[in-house]
C-alpha cells in the first residue's frame, strides 16, 4: 500500500511539474502589413505561418523600462522629427463558443511624423489584467509620410496556447531607424477604446456541445423519399402478418 501511495505521489509531482512548465510559454502566431496593401491577405498568410512560442515573463521583470532598440553607437538621432500614434484600434474575431472571449485579434495603428518621412518598425505586447507585458509580435520595416493615413499598419494574430480568459491591454511601441530610442507608444485598453479587450487562446475557445446533440437526428430533403419507402414497407409487412393471423387454418384429415 505504501508503494502504491509513493508511486501516486511521484506521478502527481511529475504532472504538476509538466503543468508548471507548460505555463511558462505562450504560443501564438501573427502576420502584419501596411493597411493599404491589398496584395497581401493577412488571414491566408497567418494560416501558413508556424506557431511562435515565447517564454512567459516573470513578475520580477520590469517592463516599464524595456531595453531600447537601436541604442548601439553609430545610429543617427534626429531631433527635428516628432512622432505620434494618431489613431489605433482593435478588432476581435473568432469567438467559437459564443462567450464573448475571442482567440484572434486584428490591431491597426497609424503613426504620424511632423516632417519628412521615416522608416519604422513596431513591437506589440499583451498584458492580462495588469500582469507583466509579453511581446507577441515585431513588425517588418515600413515607411510613413507625414500625416498620410495610407501608411497605417495592421497586425492579425491568433492566440494558440497560454492565454487564459480575461481582459487584456495591448502596448504598441514604435521605433525609427533614424533614432536611437523608441519614438512613440500607446496602450490600447478600456480607457483608450471605451470597451474591454476580451481574449482567450484557442484551447479555451471550444464550441459548447449540448448533451442532447448526440441524440439529435438531422433529416435532409433528400431523405424523405427513403423514409417514406421505409414506412410503406413497414405497413405492408404489418398488413401481411395481420392477414396471415386472421386467415382460417386448414385442418388435416
Amino acid at each position: 500500500m505504501k508503494k502504491i501511495l509513493r508511486l501516486l505521489f511521484m506521478l502527481s509531482g511529475l504532472l504538476t511539474m509538466q503543468i508548471s512548465l507548460a505555463d511558462e510559454s505562450l504560443s501564438s502566431r501573427s502576420a502584419g502589413k501596411l493597411k493599404s496593401d491589398t496584395s497581401i491577405d493577412l488571414t491566408h498568410e497567418l494560416k501558413q505561418l508556424p506557431a511562435v512560442v515565447r517564454a512567459k515573463p516573470t513578475a520580477a521583470e520590469n517592463y516599464d523600462a524595456l531595453p531600447a532598440a537601436g541604442s548601439q553607437a553609430g545610429i543617427a538621432n534626429r531631433h527635428d522629427q516628432l512622432f505620434e500614434i494618431y489613431e489605433a484600434d482593435v478588432e476581435l474575431v473568432a469567438d467559437l463558443d459564443g462567450d464573448y472571449y475571442h482567440h484572434a485579434l486584428n490591431v491597426y495603428f497609424d503613426v504620424d511624423v511632423s516632417i519628412d518621412s521615416a522608416t519604422l518598425y513596431a513591437k506589440l505586447y499583451l498584458s492580462r489584467e495588469g500582469e507583466p507585458w509579453s511581446q507577441y509580435f515585431t513588425t517588418d520595416l515600413f515607411v510613413i509620410y507625414g500625416d498620410d493615413y495610407a501608411d497605417a499598419y495592421e497586425v492579425e494574430t491568433e492566440l494558440l496556447e497560454g492565454y487564459a480568459p480575461g481582459s487584456y491591454s495591448i502596448l504598441i511601441e514604435v521605433y525609427s531607424l533614424d533614432h536611437a530610442y523608441m519614438v512613440t507608444s500607446e496602450v490600447l485598453d478600456y480607457y483608450y477604446l471605451g470597451r474591454d479587450i476580451l481574449l482567450e487562446d484557442l484551447s479555451w475557445d471550444e464550441p459548447y456541445a449540448s448533451p442532447h446533440d448526440e441524440y439529435s437526428v438531422s433529416i435532409g430533403a433528400g431523405d424523405f423519399g427513403t423514409l417514406f419507402l421505409f414506412f410503406l414497407i413497414l405497413q405492408v409487412v404489418i398488413a401481411a402478418r395481420g392477414t396471415l393471423t386472421l386467415s382460417p387454418c386448414k385442418k388435416r384429415r
